[in-house]
């Protein structure tokens, strides 16, 4: 054992450019991978520690029917479990006047779970005493001051604390209401109490709530689950993977995407692949550098080997030598790769918080702004503990299998093979060349290309993979910086940085012309887009309607109910009238010239030219996305007519909008389609609503609004500010205008841009980084492979320089060489990125639902890749001849 250490010392002492090389290899692999791995992990805790806040600490709730709590508390931790925190609540009665409201008794630690401190005096302690947050207390107009006295359900009670609120989106899992504490003593006879469990999160949760349920005798189905943390926690039901996969490719709806979706909660499967793609990169590179760095002494092992030295020990002297170098860089790559990853993540770290993307549509405008400007808090960085180790243990695995596919290629070569370092297959055919009819200097490179196709093959793939990959990040780069910016115009709140709209559902309700004529004449706006709108009805009949299960209406689902809203409001959003006859309501737009040009960005068929479509009296129609990013749902293109019904007067009573009244409350017209587009740009989402996706909408010029249905009035106008002047101020101006305009609300969003456009740039920045150090390991990995190619065969340069090869044309030869292999490269790289890019694009508009990306990366990055490596192997190569040409010629026959 001691001589195989002091040989592999031996052999990395000798070869210092290739343990040098091999060392940096895996330090830069494990600083990428494991550093990368921290960012995730530093993510997702803090997107657990802000769901924590949001829907509190609790993983599980169910009915507290224990015989007694002692018993209870004596089993918190049992076989295959281990409650880490648990609360009572006990609803002591419910009312719906003034508000709904819960009498609530809760022990420390529900308030704890919830988050629910105390911040002005005490607890409730006495049967009057109650206790609220400050949110009911403004509702109920009662002062923040303890001793207040309360008047709740016919009794008077006294304010005796104030809390903190309750969890922001508790009320979207168990209902909106307010609570009001109470003391223990408090009965109404109507209790009900509520066990919240939180489990060991170090331990599966899921598997531990069943194990829980064993052991009390208690239903799974009984438990309730905290859907806001779950997720993170692995509180969920495991998806069965295999049914999963069946469903998806039975159901053609469904397909890859479906599966896709149901595997990768919260992002984990997505983390998982982008780190595979990395660690997979990582021992390409570390094999392809060791097996230059073996092939360099395979002379050696052929002596030691003619000797006797049997092939375990030639495996253990290599695994040796690999470990020695492994136990080096992996912990330099694993401090270097954090200590990165954590600098990265105190700058940027929000960007690596998963989240759920708000869309700004002008009346959600709390959403936005917690979107926008209230990202959630990064946190600290965590270094992902499982990701060291796994890492580890898959670079030693790597480095086993590459020692035994070493030992596996040296027995496939005689002695002779090994000490002269020829593994190429020699044909007995023997060609006589004429310099009258050929090149020598490209003969001789051709015949030193094609002498080793094994070697040949494995530099092409080399040259080629980490351009590939490096080309992989950039083409999802660019794809999604266009992606964020073309989302952001269509939800129109990142696109104005004030926007005017009227927060109402009534049509009587609207901006009136002479409001905009005023916004016009007012100094400090750069441009004002105003934004008509009126509903409508549009038949689509024998057929034309194919996705009859996108609606609730149509769907035929009974778990699947329609919005009661909508439905009363307005006879819901689709309805069946025929046996392949359908009527979809649609919302109705009227855009400036400017907004309608942007539409160009969104286009899927058609032309749009307003000039033209005033003239022939056309429309655009948004058509519906399903959840896989098609547009095929109705059989619709340009050319086509569509019937559009709508109200004749906007003072019409409410009950119009059902589109079930006397045919004297409607109009209808018959419009030319101009165009289909993905997304609208300006919305309205106080009727039927517009996510923009889930709805038809029909677009037109302002003008054409008013000539085909008499709407002159607007609903919305979008507001851009001259960069020099102060959006707060003039919000301020604007605000004051729009006073004398019932329900009319202005907004300001220029701080909320900033911060997504700082957002979105780090972002970029982030994804452009890691292509270039991607780039660069690839670049790192060329210069050795080519290195190599020149090193190996010196005893074959030094007989051409002895037969009379002139320096000039022994570097002519070389750079022969370096081009076509730059070339070959290139046409290797085209044929893999083509490949790689049509998953990616597949990736990007089925899964992802990015809004129209290209079908090629630009053509600067693709050229001035492929350029640079052409580039790269000719001055390694030239580099390398050059050390050739220093050393005698004699010393290189003897190699």
């Amino acid at each position: 054992m001691k001589n195989i250490i002091r040989l592999a010392i031996a052999y990395i002492r000798y070869y210092k450019k290739q343990a040098a090389a091999l060392l940096m290899g895996v330090v830069l692999s494990a600083a990428l991978f494991t550093g990368i791995g921290s960012l995730f992990q530093s993510g997702r805790m803090a997107a657990l520690e802000n769901a924590r806040l949001e829907y509190g600490d609790w993983h599980y709730n169910t009915r507290g029917d224990f015989s007694s709590e002692e018993e209870f508390i004596k089993k918190l931790q049992g076989k295959g479990y281990e409650v880490e925190k648990y609360g009572l609540e006990t609803v002591r009665k419910a009312i719906e006047e003034p508000y709904n409201i819960q009498f609530v008794y809760a022990d420390k630690g529900y308030l704890d779970m919830m988050g629910r401190k105390l911040k002005k005096g005490k607890y409730p302690e006495k049967e009057n005493e109650i206790a609220m947050d400050s949110y009911t207390l403004k509702n109920l107009g009662v002062e923040e001051k303890t001793g207040e006295q309360v008047a709740l359900d016919g009794e008077i009670f006294t304010l005796s604390g104030i809390l903190t609120e309750m969890p922001e989106k508790l009320p979207k899992q168990q209902g909106d209401f307010m609570q009001v504490f109470v003391n223990s003593t408090l009965d109404y006879g109507k209790n009900g109490t509520f066990l919240y469990l939180k489990f060991a999160e170090d331990g599966n949760v899921y598997k531990q709530v069943t194990a829980f349920a064993n052991n009390f005798g208690i239903k799974v189905r009984n438990f309730t689950r905290n859907n806001g943390l779950s997720s993170y926690v692995g509180a969920e039901a495991p998806a069965d993977i295999l049914e999963t996969i069946k469903t998806g490719l039975k159901y053609k709806e469904a397909g890859f995407p479906y599966i896709w979706e149901q595997l990768n909660g919260n992002g984990t499967l997505t983390d998982k692949v982008i780190l595979a793609a990395l660690a997979l990169f990582s021992a390409f590179v570390i094999y392809s550098l060791f097996q230059i760095s073996v092939s360099k002494r395979m002379s050696q092992y052929s002596v030691m080997q003619t000797l006797g030295m049997s092939d375990k020990i030639t495996f253990g002297i290599l695994l040796t030598e690999m470990c020695m170098i492994f136990i080096v860089g992996y912990p330099i790559g694993v401090i270097c790769g954090n200590l990165l990853a954590a600098f990265t993540y105190g700058k940027t770290g929000q960007i690596f918080i998963p989240q759920n993307q708000i869309n700004h549509t002008g009346i959600d405008s709390k959403s936005l702004e917690n979107a926008a400007i209230n990202l959630p808090d990064a946190g600290k960085f965590h270094i992902n503990q499982n990701i060291l180790i796994y890492g580890a243990v898959f670079l030693f695995a790597v480095l086993l299998v590459i020692c035994w596919m070493m030992i596996r290629r040296m027995k496939k070569m005689t002695i002779r093979q090994m000490l002269v370092k020829d593994t190429a297959k020699h044909s007995k055919d023997r060609k006589i060349y004429s310099i009258r009819h050929g090149n020598m200097t490209g003969i001789l490179t051709k015949k030193f290309m094609y002498a080793r196709k094994s070697t040949f093959v494995g530099i092409l793939l080399s040259l080629s993979m980490g351009s590939v990959i490096f080309l992989g990040a950039a083409y999802v780069t660019e794809n999604t910086k266009v992606n964020n910016e073309l989302t952001f115009k269509a939800d129109d709140g990142l696109a104005s940085d004030i926007q005017i709209y009227e927060a109402s559902d009534k049509l009587t309700d609207f901006i009136p012309e002479n409001m905009i004529k005023e916004l016009n004449n007012t100094t400090g706006l750069k441009a004002i887009h105003p934004v008509r709108y009126l509903l409508g009805e549009v038949p689509l009949n024998d057929g034309k309607f194919i996705w009859t299960d996108f609606f609730a209406e149509t769907a035929n689902d009974e778990t699947w109910k329609p919005d009661e809203e909508l439905m009363k409001k307005y006879n819901g959003v689709a309805a069946k009238t025929g046996d392949d006859d359908y009527a979809l309501k649609v919302n109705i737009y009227g855009y400036d010239d400017e907004m309608l040009k942007e539409l160009d960005n969104y286009l899927l068929e058609g032309v749009v030219d307003p000039q033209r479509m005033r003239k022939e009296n056309s429309v655009i129609v948004k058509t519906l996305m399903d959840g896989q990013g098609n547009y095929d749902g109705i059989k619709i293109a340009p050319g086509d007519f569509l019937q559009i019904k709508t109200i004749k007067d906007i003072s019409v009573d409410p009950e119009a909008l059902r589109f079930l009244g006397e045919d004297d409350w409607y109009q209808e017209k018959e419009l030319k389609v101009a165009a289909l587009t993905s997304r609208p740009l300006a919305k309205v989402d106080t009727y039927i609503g517009d996510s923009g996706k889930d709805c038809v909408d029909i677009i037109m010029t302002n003008e054409q609004m008013k000539e085909n249905f008499g709407v002159s009035g607007y609903q919305t106008v979008s507001i851009s500010v001259e960069e020099s002047a102060d959006a707060e101020k003039i919000s301020a101006e604007l605000g004051k205008l729009a006073a004398g305009v019932p329900k009319c609300i202005v907004k300001d969003y220029s701080q909320q841009i900033k911060a997504q456009n700082l957002y979105l740039m780090q972002k970029m920045l982030f994804f452009y980084g890691i292509a270039a150090v991607l780039f660069g390991i690839s670049i790192l990995h060329i210069m050795n492979s080519m290195q190599y190619l020149v090193t190996s065969r010196k005893h074959e340069f030094g007989i051409m320089r002895a037969m009379g090869i002139t320096d000039i044309g022994f570097c002519k030869m070389l750079i022969k060489e370096g081009l076509r292999y730059g070339v070959y490269s290139g046409l290797v790289l085209t044929i893999f990125y083509m490949i790689v890019q049509k998953v990616l694009y597949y990736f990007m508009v089925h899964v992802y639902l990015y809004l129209h990306p290209t079908g090629f990366i630009s053509w600067l990055p693709f050229v001035s890749v492929v350029t640079l490596n052409i580039v790269i192997c000719i001055l390694v190569v030239l580099v390398s001849g050059r050390t050739v040409l220093k050393e005698e010629i004699i010393d290189e026959i003897r190699e």
